[in-house]
C-alpha cells in the first residue's frame, strides 16, 4: 500500500498556495522534515566511511545562516487570546489533526494510534465539524480507517477528502455520510481540494491527475484541460504553483533554479501576461482578495517586493528569524518566527502579537502559518493551533487544543 506521506510528495506542487487549509502546508513540512531526516542518516554514515571532519561539518551545516531574534517593536493595540479545548464527549482518543476552512467552520481528526516512528499502529478515528469557532463540536460518520497514516484535506463547510492507506473518503454533506474511493479513481472533491476557486489546477493529462509528470497543463476540474494554456513550460523539476484570488486574477509561478518566473491572467486563462522578474525572489504570496501581491526570499539576506501596478516595488525587510510566511491582507506579511512568537510585518515595521509569545517558545516544532479565504490568519505549533479572526493587526485569538 502506498505511504500516506509519500503519496503527498506528488502534490507538493499543486498545494503550496498561499491559502489552503493549514494542514497541507504542514503536511508538506512534514515531508521535507522526513527527507531531511533520511538524507542526514545517509550523510553520516557516509561521514562513518570516509572520515574527514570537513564532510562532518558539512551534513550538520544549516540552510541559512542562525538568525537573530525579532525585537518586540510594538505590540498588537487589542490582542486578546481564549483558549478553547476541542473535546467530543464519548470518543477516546487525541485530537491528531485540526482543519479550519473559515473563522467558524472547520474539521477535527482524534485517534488512539501509537507512533512506531514510520507507522501507526492501535488506530482508532473519529471525525467532527465545528460551524461556530469550535465552540461545539459534532461526530461524523467515519467508517473504519486501516492503521497508517491519515490526512484531512477539507474543501468546504460540508466537504471533506480523508486520505488514507486504502484511499479516500469523502463526504458531501457535512459528516453524515462518507463514500469510498481508491487512489487510481479519485473523485472530483481531490482536484477541488487542490484547485483555485474557479476550479483551475496544475495536473497531468490526458486523466487529470496530480502525480508528477514531465510536462503538468492547467487543467479544469470536471472538464479536463483548459482551453487556454500559460506562456511557460510546466516540467516536473521546476517548482510550479497557480493561485486565485477572490477578484478571479490568475497568478502562475514557475521557479527554475534561481529565476522566479510569474505570469498572470485577469480572464480566467484566456490571456496571459509576464511580469518582470525580480532577482533573488523565491515564492510569490497573495492576500485572499487579489489586493496584495508580493514576493518574498525567507533566507538570509531576506527580502520583500510589493506588486505596484505592473512593476515590483521593494518593501520592508523581513526580521531575521523569520520562518513561516503568509499574506493576510490590508499591506500585511504575517510571520512566525524560528525562536517562536507571531506579528505582523508593516509599512512601519514589526508589530507583535505579544499574547502569542509564550504558546508559540516551547519545545514543540517550529510553527506554520497560513490564511484562509475569509482572511483568518491560522497558525499551527505541534498540536495546538491559533486562529487570528479580524482584520489587520486587530484580531481577536482564540488557541485550539
Amino acid at each position: 500500500m502506498p505511504d500516506v506521506e509519500d503519496l503527498f510528495v506528488e502534490f507538493e506542487t499543486a498545494a503550496a498556495t498561499t491559502f489552503r487549509p493549514p494542514g497541507v502546508a504542514d503536511a508538506q513540512r512534514r515531508i521535507r522534515d522526513r527527507r531531511r531526516r533520511r538524507g542526514l542518516l545517509a550523510g553520516l554514515l557516509a561521514v562513518a566511511l570516509a572520515g574527514p571532519a570537513s564532510a562532518l561539518a558539512v551534513a550538520h551545516r544549516a540552510d541559512r545562516p542562525e538568525p537573530r531574534p525579532t525585537p518586540s517593536v510594538s505590540p498588537s493595540p487589542t490582542g486578546r487570546l481564549t483558549v478553547r479545548a476541542v473535546t467530543l464527549p464519548g470518543v477516546s482518543g487525541e485530537l491528531a489533526d485540526l482543519r479550519f476552512v473559515s473563522a467558524r467552520a472547520g474539521w477535527a481528526l482524534f485517534d488512539t494510534c501509537v507512533d512506531a516512528g514510520e507507522s501507526w499502529s492501535g488506530c482508532r478515528r473519529t471525525v467532527a465539524r465545528t460551524v461556530d469557532g469550535g465552540v461545539t463540536w459534532q461526530r461524523a460518520g467515519l467508517p473504519a480507517v486501516p492503521d497508517g497514516g491519515v490526512q484531512l484535506l477539507p474543501v468546504d463547510t460540508d466537504t471533506l477528502v480523508v486520505m488514507t492507506r486504502a484511499g479516500y473518503l469523502v463526504t458531501a454533506d457535512g459528516g453524515n455520510s462518507f463514500t469510498s474511493h481508491p487512489y487510481k479513481a479519485p473523485p472530483v472533491a481531490v482536484r477541488r481540494v487542490f484547485a483555485t476557486p474557479s476550479g483551475l489546477y496544475l495536473g497531468c493529462p490526458p486523466n487529470g491527475g496530480l502525480a508528477t509528470c514531465d510536462r503538468q497543463r492547467v487543467l479544469r476540474v470536471g472538464s479536463g484541460l483548459h482551453f487556454h494554456q500559460p506562456p511557460v513550460t510546466l516540467r516536473s523539476d521546476t517548482e510550479n504553483v497557480l493561485v486565485e484570488g477572490a477578484d478571479g486574477q490568475l497568478w502562475l509561478t514557475v521557479l527554475d533554479g534561481d529565476r522566479l518566473t510569474v505570469v498572470t491572467s485577469t480572464d480566467q486563462g484566456t490571456t496571459w501576461r509576464e511580469l518582470p522578474s525580480v532577482a533573488g525572489a523565491r515564492q510569490l504570496l497573495l492576500a485572499p482578495d487579489g489586493r496584495d501581491v508580493w514576493l518574498v526570499r525567507t533566507t538570509q539576506p531576506s527580502g520583500v517586493w510589493r506588486l505596484a501596478g505592473t512593476r515590483w516595488q521593494p518593501a520592508p525587510a523581513l526580521p531575521d528569524d523569520t520562518d513561516g510566511i503568509a499574506a493576510p491582507g490590508a499591506g500585511l506579511l504575517v510571520v512566525t518566527s524560528a525562536y517562536g512568537g507571531l506579528g505582523f510585518v508593516t509599512g512601519g515595521g514589526y508589530v507583535e502579537v505579544p499574547e502569542l509569545r509564550g504558546p508559540l517558545r516551547t519545545s514543540e516544532p517550529r510553527a506554520s502559518v497560513s490564511v484562509l479565504p475569509d482572511g483568518t490568519v491560522v497558525a499551527q505549533h505541534g498540536r495546538t493551533w491559533f486562529l487570528g479572526v479580524g482584520r489587520g493587526v486587530d484580531r481577536s485569538w482564540l488557541q485550539l487544543s
